[in-house]
Parts: C-alpha cells; sequence; structure tokens
C-alpha cells in the first residue's frame, strides 16, 4: 500500500527547523537548508535580479550596496538571505560547494552564469548574524555601526573588546602580534584566545607588553594604566567602514565582504535614530566601496543585506517623524525584495506537492497550482 510519505521528495523522519538562523553555521543544518529549499519562479526572478545587479556592480560600480528583504513571519526571508550569504561565500558543505547545492534547487541558467563568475572573479566573506541576538545586553542605545563592528572583530578572529582588539590591530600592524602571542603561551600556559575572555586580560595583557616592549612599556600597570584614562568614546560610522575594509584586507586579502543581518526591521521599527543610523552606514558603505572599486582596491563592494517583516516604505510610515529623508533613504536601498504571502504560500505548496519522479501521476497538477500567479 503506497503511503503519503512514499510520494513526497522530503524525508519526513528528519527534524524541522521551526525557526531559520541564520547564526545557525552546522554543517548538516546548512546542507538540509540548501538541498531541501524550493523556489518559485517568483523567487527566482528575484534571485536572478540581484545576482545580476552583484554580477555587474565590480565593472560598473555605484553606491547601491542596500538590499532590503522584507516578509511576514514564516515567509522564508530569512532562508533567502542566508541563500545569498552561502553562495557568495560559496563555502565547503558536507563535501559539496554551497553554490553548487543551491544551483541544483533554484534550476536557473541566469542565476548560475551569475554566481559562477561572482564565485572565480569575486570572492567573498560573510558576516551573518541576528541583530536581535548579537545586540549588547548592557545597553539598550547600541548603534547598528557598533553592533556590526563587534560581529566583523569576532569573525576576523580579534578580540570582541574594543580595547583588546586596538592592542591586537596596533601589535598586528607592527608585526609584533605573533610574538605577544607566543609570549602568552609561554607565561600563562594558556592560549591568548582564551587569556583575552578572562577577567584579567587587561592586567595579564599590560604585564606581556611589559615584556615583550619595557622601552614602551616600562612597568607591568604602564598598558592598563593607558586604557584606564583613556576618553570614552563611541564608534562612528566612518570608524565601522574604514576599519571594515582595513581589517578584511589584513585577515582576508583578495575577498571582497558582505553583512547579512537577519531581523533589522524589529531593531529599527521604533526608533528613527536607529533608521538614520542604518542609512548612515549603508551610505557609507556604498561611498567608500566605489571609491575602493574605482581605485582597484577591492574586487567587489560591501554589501548590506538586511531582513524585515515590514517593506521599508511601511517602516518609514510607522515613524513618520520627518527627521529622516525618504528619497536617501530608498536610494540607499536600490534593491527591496518582498516575499509577499503568495509567493510564501507558492513555495509551501510547491514543497509539500512535490513527488518523487519515479511517482509522478499527479505531480503536474500540484506544480501549475504552485505556478499560478
Amino acid at each position: 500500500m503506497t503511503k503519503i510519505a512514499d510520494l513526497l521528495d522530503r524525508d519526513f523522519s528528519k527534524p524541522i527547523e521551526e525557526i531559520i538562523k541564520v547564526n545557525n553555521a552546522d554543517q548538516e543544518t546548512v546542507f538540509t537548508e540548501l538541498t531541501e529549499y524550493v523556489a518559485t519562479d517568483r523567487i527566482k526572478a528575484e534571485y536572478e535580479r540581484l545576482f545580476a545587479a552583484m554580477a555587474a556592480a565590480p565593472k560598473s560600480p555605484n553606491e547601491g550596496v542596500g538590499v532590503w528583504i522584507s516578509g511576514f513571519f514564516g515567509s522564508g526571508k530569512s532562508s533567502f538571505a542566508k541563500n545569498l550569504g552561502y553562495v557568495l561565500a560559496n563555502s565547503a558543505v558536507l563535501g559539496h560547494s554551497a553554490s553548487s547545492l543551491f544551483l541544483k534547487q533554484v534550476e536557473s541558467s541566469r542565476v548560475s552564469e551569475y554566481v559562477q563568475f561572482l564565485n572565480q572573479a569575486v570572492p567573498y566573506e560573510i558576516f551573518m548574524f541576528d541583530v536581535q541576538v548579537d545586540l549588547s545586553v548592557q545597553t539598550n542605545a547600541e548603534q547598528i555601526a557598533e553592533v556590526m563592528y563587534r560581529v566583523l572583530l569576532r569573525n576576523l578572529d580579534y578580540a570582541e573588546d574594543y580595547d583588546i582588539a586596538e592592542l591586537e590591530i596596533e601589535l598586528e600592524g607592527e608585526s609584533k602580534l605573533g610574538r605577544f602571542q607566543d609570549l602568552c603561551q609561554q607565561v600563562y600556559k594558556d592560549d591568548w584566545r582564551r587569556i583575552r575572555k578572562g577577567n584579567q586580560k587587561f592586567a595579564r595583557a599590560s604585564a606581556l607588553l611589559h615584556q615583550l616592549d619595557p622601552k614602551t612599556y616600562a612597568s607591568t600597570e604602564t598598558w592598563l594604566e593607558i586604557v584606564k584614562h583613556r576618553p570614552s568614546t563611541r564608534l562612528t560610522v566612518k570608524d565601522l567602514v574604514e576599519r571594515s575594509f582595513d581589517l578584511c584586507a589584513q585577515r582576508r586579502p583578495g575577498k571582497a565582504f558582505a553583512f547579512v543581518v537577519d531581523e533589522m526591521g524589529q531593531y529599527v521599527a521604533r526608533s528613527s535614530e536607529r533608521l538614520e543610523n542604518l542609512r548612515a552606514v549603508v551610505e557609507q558603505f556604498g561611498k567608500e566601496s566605489l571609491d575602493r572599486l574605482k581605485a582597484r582596491k577591492i574586487p567587489g563592494p560591501a554589501w548590506i543585506i538586511v531582513t524585515a517583516q515590514e517593506k521599508l516604505q511601511d517602516v518609514y510610515n510607522y515613524l513618520a517623524t520627518g527627521r529622516i529623508d525618504l528619497p536617501k533613504l530608498q536610494d540607499r536601498f536600490k534593491h527591496q525584495i518582498d516575499l509577499s504571502p503568495p509567493t510564501s504560500a507558492r513555495s509551501l505548496l510547491a514543497a509539500c506537492c512535490a513527488r518523487r519522479r519515479a511517482r509522478n501521476r499527479c505531480s503536474g497538477s500540484c506544480s501549475r497550482t504552485a505556478a499560478q500567479p
């Protein structure tokens, strides 16, 4: 007797992720997300449009590096954004390239052409995170630039603490970081990456600097005192952008980079200041990308890809403070994709009605239903 499970492509014995999390990098999870992804004609068209713009950007650069992906809860916006990150990075997933797994599911010659070009000509480093998860619990006033910088530091293997990271960056620029790390292992019998997370990180770093360079750091507390008396300053948008390009050039030479930020809509929804800060971030990344591309310093622009439940226009209408210039905001996010309810419903229908090819008697009617506008 034929069972319903025998007629469906999906193996329902496997656990189903109720919520797609962009910060879940488990190989088996990523493999499942890519191999079970279903793209409707509408979704394929959106991918074609966006990948076409990304492929054209290196030779025809502009400041339009913002991508706003909207859709209600469960619409697939996070999956859409994650796939962009997977494809641009094209990392190995259980022995397969991420792009090959994605392209097999999408089945679009145009998308394949753009993706293959990007993977060969513009290698990308991807910084993917959920802003609600990475937002500091210590303060409610943290700007998106500060969250992005902390994620950048973490992914590039710098300390997340700003003062410790500044020390690492300075030592690296002077070609002393390796010696500093070796000295840490010798003195404290532990790896610097563990030491820099502990409660004694500042005291121990100061003591190590004294041993490493006693002329500059006369005592074991010299650097510690410098940090204590250093004026407190906030990271600016310009700082974030310049540091992002400079640190990626140092740690990921020859690569472009992109940020994929999930749930940005929740972050900016009730704060015109946060929305304005986001606009400024995207604008500065666009300008700096354009300048560096023209100078041939980078292979591709820095894309800022965000997701939200609301369309960008709806977020602006909700705030309606008059402080934000709508045309300027729209101009920063030239690429706006809305995964509308019909699109999501068709994705679900296509996924559930996909029959095994050997048992294909009723798949035609399901496909026709899923393809209806």
